[in-house]
């Protein structure tokens, strides 16, 4: 009798496939790394099992890190098993497995993502088989998932760009990391051993994406050191008006510019003048008398927030609780291998309009839940479901990548069950998506604009007049609240006399950047946009960022690792060590385009672009080196 073998990316996620496929995975079968029945074999990799080999695979004189070897280009690349016993003796029960007689189909079962499918092709590869397999891919662990999953699984070949794509990415991480580790650290490795009086020649670690992130950092903290804060000032005005009685206060504002749109209504730099010209304008309009030029009231929206994708979570997590961004990565992926939530390393922040049919079953399980039920309850009293397959805020499938925005699934658990961190993360998880079926938060609006001798006057006030989202889910208040009038201000008429009872000078200081958090760091390489002027650039790389949703925190915690960077434990800020600076500073010097975030986020696109098929591994790798031969050539000269 034939059988199926499944291979799944950890012990962990085995087991829920295991229930699926009707067979326990006993203590024995943990031993001996895989559990079968009459019908089906299921084993387990333990995340990499193979890796891309060293230089010196290549030829041994390149064990000697020299100058000459370099650049390193490999016209076919190797692989080998991870050093490791338990590895290796892993990945032999797999190699094994995978050429038993009696097996004659494999099932890919590791994450569905870019670095699962490249677990899986290196195992398989290695492995020698030539069996048929077929790619599960699922979005969350339940068991409906799963079922579906392995029914609808399709050949591994409509995987292959996505393959290559993953293939790709490990060698451009290996020609950039081999190549520029070794020429910096041959070239720089001594001087920065005796600067910081280290016993032996200091290895210089350069990646990709770490080095730019680096950057990122050490660029921050410079503009901090070299900030030198400035002094502005604002009038203020102190009003009584003469019919309804109001006092009240307005900030002066500047007149527009011809062409410009209308003045933001919180103040901004541009308001702002120095000391001599705001006593000026106080001195010109004293004893003059007021009118109030405008009263507008408007009710003002604001829809629920967007889903969380990884990123976004991590800086609501660490913004909340502090959490590292490694530790809120572990916690989602603990909780997706419970079946509790979807797929956590996802970029997007929407759904795909399939998902949508799963929506009921989802707040069902919620329901059965204390914390949530009334807050379930509640969308039940509103109706039919605010969110459908046309709800392009929220549902948008040109907008989802390999995986949806991160919601829970109808598997749920008090908050007995949980350690306290998880129940955190998954509570948070919980909220933003029931959030989004409630109504928009609504607020009473007033603007005033008060008129002195033609001068303008502006006031503002907001105050909430129907929670919808945000009784379930409370964000962070507005930076500008401090400026909004608590005096009854929408009660004033338009044409209204005033008494001006009081000017105020108004003194602020210009602050520096903050530093980043780790969860600000993370926001920041995934918008690596942001960087780019060129707005067709711009576009073309809107969906990269530098890095990817399953590894940034990895490298934040490797530059941490090396102490290249250092994290406050408290408050996760992150400030450059100075061996990062020195880092940093010899890079600028020599090659600073390995330090530019669009740079490296274009080599994001570039990966992407093979996995939709847009270009080819072979002009992808054909560009790779060039570029890392042109640009060692440049870093050699440089120290010349």
């Amino acid at each position: 009798m034939t059988k199926e073998l499944y291979i799944t990316e950890k012990p962990s996620v085995a087991d829920g496939f295991a229930s699926v496929l009707g067979l326990g995975i006993s203590k024995s079968d943990r031993s001996r790394g895989y559990a079968e029945n009459d019908r089906v074999i299921i084993s387990w990799c333990f995340g990499h099992l193979v890796t891309m080999a060293y230089p010196e695979a290549y030829n041994p004189a390149y064990k000697s890190w020299r100058v000459e070897h370099l650049p390193i280009i490999p016209k076919a690349y190797k692989y080998m098993i991870i050093n490791n016993a338990g590895t290796k003796k892993q990945f032999d029960v797999i190699r094994q497995l995978m050429h038993r007689n009696d097996v004659n189909m494999i099932y890919s079962c590791t994450d569905s993502g870019r670095e699962g499918e490249y677990i899986f092709r290196l195992v398989y590869q290695q492995s020698g088989t030539n069996k048929p397999a077929k790619r599960v891919w699922i979005s969350s662990q339940t068991e409906e998932a799963v079922k579906k999953g392995i029914a609808e699984a399709k050949d591994i070949s409509e995987y292959d760009s996505l393959s290559q794509a993953a293939y790709c990415r490990a060698k451009e991480d290996w020609l950039f990391g081999m190549n520029f580790s070794r020429i910096y650290t041959c070239q720089y490795g001594q001087e920065l051993s005796a600067r910081f009086k280290e016993s032996k020649r200091s290895v210089i670690a350069i990646g990709r994406v770490m080095t730019c992130v680096l950057g990122l950092v050490v660029e921050r903290e410079l503009e901090i050191r070299n900030f030198v804060p400035q002094v502005h000032y604002g009038v203020m005005a102190n009003f009584l008006s003469h019919d309804s009685g109001i006092s009240y206060k307005g900030k002066w504002q500047p007149k527009k510019k011809e062409g410009q749109g209308p003045s933001d209504e919180h103040g901004s730099e541009e308001k702002y003048l120095n000391k001599e010209n705001a006593l000026e304008i106080i001195e010109e309009l004293k004893g003059h008398e007021a009118i109030v030029k405008k009263v507008e009231v408007k009710i003002k929206k604001e829809q629920p927030p967007l889903l969380f994708n990884l990123a976004e979570l991590q800086s609501e997590v660490n913004k909340k609780f502090k959490l590292p961004v490694e530790q809120t990565l572990a916690i989602a992926q603990s909780l997706y291998e419970k079946k509790m939530i979807s797929y956590p390393r996802t970029d997007s922040r929407v759904l795909s309009s399939d998902i949508i049919k799963e929506i009921p079953k989802v707040l069902n399980g919620l329901y059965g839940n204390s914390s949530f039920k009334d807050f379930v309850l509640r969308i039940k009293d509103f109706g039919k479901l605010a969110i459908g397959k046309s709800t392009k805020r929220f549902v948008d499938d040109s907008k989802v990548t390999d995986h949806y925005a991160i919601i829970p699934t109808y598997v749920t658990t008090d908050s007995s069950r949980l350690d306290l961190d998880s129940w955190h993360v998954y509570s948070i998880i919980v909220k933003r998506f029931l959030a989004i079926f409630y109504p928009p938060a609504e607020y009473n609006t007033v603007r005033v604009e008060t008129q002195i001798k033609g001068e303008i006057f502006v006031t503002n006030s907001k105050t909430l007049k129907e929670p919808g989202w945000k009784e379930v889910y409370e964000v962070t208040p507005s930076k500008n609240a401090e400026e909004i009038s608590t005096s009854p201000i929408h009660m004033l008429i338009k044409k209204e006399k005033c008494d001006v009872t009081a000017f105020d000078l108004e003194e602020k200081e210009t602050k520096p950047p903050s530093r980043f958090s780790d969860a600000s760091l993370v926001l920041t390489m995934e918008k690596a946009g942001k960087y780019i002027e060129n707005e067709e650039l711009r576009e073309q790389i809107k969906t990269c960022g530098i890095g990817t949703s399953a590894t940034r925190s990895g490298i934040i915690k490797k530059l941490k690792d090396i102490g290249y960077i250092r994290i406050n434990p408290k408050t996760q800020i992150v400030s450059p060590e100075l061996k990062g600076e020195a880092i940093v500073e010899l890079v600028r010097r020599s090659a600073k385009e390995l330090l530019n975030p669009i740079l490296t986020a274009s080599w994001e696109k570039g990966l992407l672009m093979i996995q939709n098929k847009e270009t080819t591994e072979e002009v992808f790798e054909e560009k790779l080196n060039s570029y890392i031969t042109r640009t060692i050539e440049k870093v050699k000269k440089n120290r010349g």
